[in-house]
């Protein structure tokens, strides 16, 4: 009887065979692909459905801002009751550093190898001339705000991108999503909540954590949706744009795509030695991530991933995860460093304009430090940045402009896909595992090495 019990089948889990499904990369491959032929072939349908991956976005997005409150504030007042936890910041800072340079090499060497911007076939010159004509003055309209000031326009650029970090009114901040204003008053916040006595700190330290796993388990709900809507927003997509954009700028996209690949590889081999998985496990693992990042094209709106991902699935410290992800989220700005790179490059190459090697060089410091500041911007204001490089270099932005807002959706998700990675890699790092953690208890207990009970 017991022989049959123990052998019986177990019964069938659908809950867990669809999420397999959902969440498998050949899903994910299967739907872009889908999304690209309703988009060619049903442009009308691909239209008509849109509003319904809006609405999916939103619902992704409304998480963010609470989700990232309560898991900075909560992270920091732990880190500042516990010393040893301050060491983490200064690898920050060199992490910053060294991302910063690997962006600027990457794009750059890519672009100065494959010289996506030196057309030599006319018809194809010819094609290009017309898309940038056919936009009639949306280049000029969009980017000459952005053109820096002909003179003593530095100090009050400057000026305003410090007044830009600091909220004069925190509630407005977060009503109108300014993610770096949110996490400066957050950190703050976080540094002198560790300062209060626990009994009477412990109450908010509660709340905030219960608020932290209500938005985690959301986000959980939401996984379920992802490769439909990411389905319906590639056919919509496509189907504003065609394939013609995304011809003309074919070799600009092979160095945004191939720099960004570059980093996605790097970083999943980081995050596959320090959690002990292999490489394809790895990809395995952190595949929900990269659907959520390509869907929303959103550095932002994918943190909750992050966190999730590292904490609960590949086993690293909880608090040192909540406090590095929005942290180097704000200052690993990858995907911006690889745009201004590489299409500062593309232009010049595009009009001819020769570039020595301290060009080159302005061209990598400019682009790095600008880089700095993207945080919390949508993509169309990152790309008109851009004018801020080519000024230095006296290059005409503003009529290859519309070349780039053709391809907006492609090099958006390029970047985010960049950034996001980045973040994780970075995050596993710095962070120590589950396993690290109890380490020194093991030694002194003299216990086989076991993973925690929870």
């Amino acid at each position: 009887m017991a022989v049959s019990e123990l052998a019986a089948p177990l019964p069938f889990d659908w809950r867990l065979a669809a999420k397999r499904i959902l969440r498998s990369p050949a899903t994910t491959l299967a739907m872009i692909a889908a999304g690209i032929l309703c988009g060619l072939y049903h442009p009308g349908f691909a239209h008509a459905i849109s509003p319904v991956a809006q609405v999916y976005l939103n619902f992704l997005k409304m998480v963010v801002l609470p989700y990232l409150v309560s898991s900075v504030i909560f992270s920091i007042t732990a880190m500042v009751q516990d010393p040893k936890s301050v060491r983490y910041l200064g690898k920050v800072g060199v992490a910053v550093l060294v991302v910063s340079f690997l962006a600027v090499l990457v794009s750059g060497t890519y672009s100065l190898v494959l010289q996506p911007g030196q057309i030599e076939n006319p018809q194809s010159r010819i094609e290009l001339g017309e898309f940038i004509n056919s936009q009639g003055s949306v280049s000029t309209d969009l980017a000459f705000p952005f053109q820096p000031p002909p003179s003593n326009g530095g100090a009050t650029g400057e000026h305003s991108i410090l007044l830009d970090l600091v909220p004069n009114n925190v509630f407005n901040a977060l009503a109108s999503g300014q993610t770096i204003q949110v996490l400066l008053f957050c950190l703050l916040f976080g540094l002198a909540m560790g300062k209060v006595p626990q009994p009477s700190s412990m109450s908010l330290s509660q709340a905030l954590n219960a608020v932290y796993r209500a938005c985690t388990v959301l986000t959980n709900w939401f996984v379920w949706g992802l490769p439909f809507a990411t389905f319906i927003l590639i056919a919509d997509q496509t189907a504003s744009t065609g394939t013609r954009p995304l011809t003309l700028m074919g070799g600009y996209l092979l160095v945004m795509g191939l720099s960004c690949f570059t980093f996605l590889a790097v970083a999943f081999a980081i995050v596959a030695v320090r959690s002990r998985r292999s490489y394809w496990t790895t990809i395995k693992t952190l595949q929900p991530l990269l659907m959520v990042a390509i869907t929303t094209r959103s550095t932002v709106a994918s943190l909750p991933w992050v966190i999730n991902l590292l904490n609960e699935r590949l086993r690293f410290s909880l608090v040192v995860v909540e406090l590095l992800v929005p942290l180097q989220a704000a200052l690993l700005r990858t995907g911006p460093a690889l745009l201004y790179t590489s299409g500062t490059l593309f232009i010049a190459q595009l009009y001819g304009h020769p570039l020595g090697v301290p060009d080159l060089l302005l061209v990598g410091i400019v682009s790095a430090l600008l880089a700095l500041t993207t945080g919390g911007m949508g993509s169309l204001l990152i790309l008109s940045q851009m004018s801020i490089v080519c000024g230095y270099l006296k290059l005409p932005f503003e009529a290859a402009f519309a070349l780039f807002v053709a391809v907006d959706a492609a090099v958006d998700t390029f970047m985010t896909l960049a950034s996001v990675s980045t973040v994780a890699a970075s995050t596993a790092m710095i962070a120590p595992s589950h396993r690290e953690a109890a380490q020194p208890v093991e030694t002194v207990s003299e216990v086989p090495e076991a993973e925690p009970v929870r």
